[in-house]
């Protein structure tokens, strides 16, 4: 099994998770590990990776992206993973190379920083996924009955 087989195992459930209808494929990594769902409207984008290619997307469901933390500078992937998080979609599967991205000087802690939570590390890839829904978690004190206290308006005076 090579190393795409293996990370097209793992992505997959991720991809039927997300029910993704509209799917970005970034780098030549992401397009080797994504099986074609016919359902999904595809858009790609290549290296050289710049800012201003995040400017021609439109809204989508899903990123699948690799290469980016390995071929720019760790500001200009940051800068780059932030906007696209962002503007432009509510869940991304970053594939990360291992030995690259540390000659870039990333660590566990920076992908955190993204709101990435890491899911599987393989032999020369680790595996990131950033799901909107479940970057912070609903704290039980933020709702209408802790809010306020409506039951002593007109009863006393702040």
């Amino acid at each position: 099994m090579t190393d795409h087989d293996h990370l097209s195992t793992l992505i997959s459930p991720l991809i039927t998770q997300f029910q993704s209808k509209s799917v970005l494929i970034v780098g030549e990594t992401a397009q080797n590990c994504y099986q074609n769902d016919s359902k999904a409207q595809l858009q790609s984008l290549q290296s050289p990776f710049h800012i201003d290619q995040l400017a021609t997307l439109q809204a989508i469901d899903l990123a699948i992206v690799s290469e980016v933390t390995d071929i720019l500078t760790k500001s200009e992937a940051t800068q780059w993973l932030g906007t696209l998080r962002n503007r432009y979609t509510a869940h991304i599967i970053l594939i990360s190379d291992s030995d690259t991205s540390t000659q870039q000087d990333w660590q566990l802690n920076d992908y955190l920083a993204l709101g990435m939570r890491q899911v599987k590390t393989t032999g020369r890839h680790q595996l990131f996924v950033y799901a909107l829904e479940s970057y912070q978690r609903k704290k039980d004190w933020l709702n209408s009955k802790h809010w306020a206290n409506p039951e002593r308006f007109d009863k006393h005076r702040w």
